[in-house]
């Protein structure tokens, strides 16, 4: 369990350092030692951002085929698993010096991939998708261990709990199945119906991401509630159950107005949930205390949220973002620019310190 500053506190969060990127940036990891941010992009290749250097500046490495959608650190610190949108997921080495995976799963998805999850013993990896199945595999070499069936529509989110038994995984109508490692049975059914919206042409929605607090006992799911038929109208919504019993805890939400999805949340050992969103008028990091209905804290950013994640003693929190950060726009609907090209979005990582003084 990380050791905590007690300077910690959500009202001194502030901007400590970006790096940009040329391409969007979507999943990303701290090293367990606190020296480098790894993060995966839209052009496929792992990135590693060294927090010594003077010059905030990105190393990349070739990587995926697809969009690095997912990433996990290891529970041993020592390696990172990765998976694009195609389903192929890389196990690395994480090293100062050139990286190149140890070994490699080329398509655990026929379709597409969202998120990857590994067990907090390091035995199990698991990987979810459009394909409405769950796969466990091997965490130390790969391996399928076994498939896990029964979701009719994309799975979105996957987790651990940590009694090495129980695997959850959220879908787009927001019903979160609880699993049973050991043999792939289902346990029960938890109802995130508040998650998802149908309409007429589509559906809306679903547990975008998950995670469990610190001791196991409750589990967040999040993602939006929809409030018309615009596919990113809604109001960011967290789901909380208790663990044991599989009721509803709570229904957090924003205190302030924003309109859009939950794409990630954490929960920091603090004693804080915290929130991601994303929407046109930028992004934003909430963060609640369990059991209440309303963030006591946010933090604002002028582009985007995609993901984050928090260092090993809770000090730090990077982001990646995209969108404008000076003028540099691009996406749907953008004509060519003078050179003839068409300007996709751009990407960065925002570093975060969640203490009084940087570290």
């Amino acid at each position: 369990m990380p050791v905590l500053t007690p300077t910690l506190d959500p009202t001194v969060t502030k901007e400590e350092r970006v790096v940009e990127n040329e391409r969007q940036l979507l999943s990303v990891q701290f090293s367990a030692d606190g020296q480098f941010v790894f993060a995966g992009g839209y052009d496929g290749r792992l990135y590693r951002w060294s927090l010594a250097d003077a010059e905030a500046k990105l190393v990349g490495f070739d990587a995926h085929k697809g969009w690095v959608e997912g990433m996990v650190l290891h529970p041993d610190g020592k390696r990172l698993l990765t998976a694009d949108s195609w389903g192929q997921v890389h196990c690395w080495t994480i090293s100062d010096g050139e990286m190149k995976p140890d070994w490699t799963i080329e398509q655990t998805n026929s379709s597409w991939l969202h998120k990857l999850a590994v067990s907090p013993d390091g035995k199990f990896l698991a990987t979810c998708g459009n394909e409405h199945i769950v796969r466990l595999f091997s965490a130390a070499d790969g391996k399928l261990v076994r498939e896990l069936k029964g979701h009719e529509h994309h799975v979105h989110s996957v987790a651990f709990h940590n009694d090495g038994n129980s695997l959850v995984s959220g879908d787009l109508r927001g019903i979160v199945k609880h699993w049973k490692i050991s043999d792939g049975s289902l346990t029960r059914e938890l109802d995130a119906g508040k998650l998802y919206k149908p309409y007429y042409q589509y559906h809306q929605g679903g547990v975008r991401c998950m995670t469990f607090d610190d001791d196991f006992k409750t589990l967040y799911c999040a993602g939006f509630e929809g409030k018309n038929a615009n596919q990113a109208q809604g109001t960011p919504t967290v789901v909380a159950f208790n663990w044991e019993s599989g009721k509803q805890q709570v229904i957090m939400t924003p205190k302030d107005s924003y309109t859009g999805p939950i794409l990630q949340v954490a929960y920091h050992s603090a004693g804080y949930l915290i929130g991601a969103g994303s929407s046109e008028a930028g992004g934003m990091l909430w963060f609640w205390k369990p059991g209440e209905e309303k963030d006591s804290h946010k933090v604002k950013n002028v582009t985007s949220f995609r993901s984050f994640a928090i260092n090993a003693d809770g000090t730090r929190l990077v982001a990646t973002t995209f969108g404008d950060r000076g003028g540099q726009r691009g996406g749907n609907g953008r004509r060519l620019n003078k050179e003839g090209e068409y300007p996709g979005f751009a990407g960065s990582m925002v570093l975060y310190s969640l203490t009084e003084q940087p570290v």
